[in-house]
């Protein structure tokens, strides 16, 4: 009989007295519970550390893509310096242009001046359309792109927020769990019980 009585739900030695069916029992359904509980968390685990690997992905992406929009800010610069540049080179042959005109002279020298100015003139009206097609092609979807970025940034934001109180939920439901589970070891797990009472349970008795 004493052999009969040495039996542990967690397998370990004995301690205190036999359990009764109705505790045994009872212990039982609790290691069920536990089991099922446990199972549960891990899925959690799981599906949480799935979710992060996604999360640090897009958060990759949307550093990379601010990072383009710094180097833009750049190209902004520089076209503004370009553009400043070029104001001053309008304003200077204009300058010139007006007092060769104001001048009133003529002769072959003259005529080799006004030459050169309309040459100026050309390869100004030139640069102005190359400056022109850079300012459109930096400007190009610009603000649609940054509201875009923006948005994309507060939707990760949500996600990354929902995901932390996730994962501090599970923390705690995985201590909970912990103190549970010790709980039941000292109750239950490590108490002997009669393998007939175990039967018995096991056959709905």
């Amino acid at each position: 009989m004493a052999q009969s009585d040495s039996k542990t739900l967690s397998g370990k030695t004995g301690t205190g007295k036999v359990m009764t069916r109705d505790e045994l029992r009872a212990c039982m359904k609790q290691q069920e519970t536990l089991a099922a509980r446990k199972t549960e968390l891990e899925t959690r685990q799981t599906k949480i550390n799935d979710e992060r690997a996604g999360i640090q992905k897009e958060t990759d992406a949307i550093k990379a893509e601010q990072a383009a929009f710094s180097a833009r800010k750049g190209e902004v610069e520089q076209l503004n310096a370009k553009m400043t540049a070029f104001s001053a080179k309008v304003k200077d042959l204009q300058e010139r242009r007006d007092t060769f005109e104001a001048s009133g002279r003529g002769g072959p020298n003259a005529e080799r001046e006004r030459r050169k100015l309309e040459k100026e003139a050309a390869e100004i009206k030139k640069e102005e359309g190359e400056l022109n097609a850079e300012r459109d092609k930096i400007a190009a979807g610009g603000d649609q792109a940054v509201a875009a970025l923006n948005a994309r940034v507060d939707a990760q934001q949500q996600v990354a927020q929902s995901w932390n109180d996730r994962n501090k939920q599970l923390a705690k439901d995985q201590q909970t769990y912990e103190d549970d589970r010790i709980g039941w070891i000292d109750n239950c797990g490590n108490r002997r019980y009669k393998e007939d009472d175990e039967k018995a349970i096991k056959a709905g008795k």
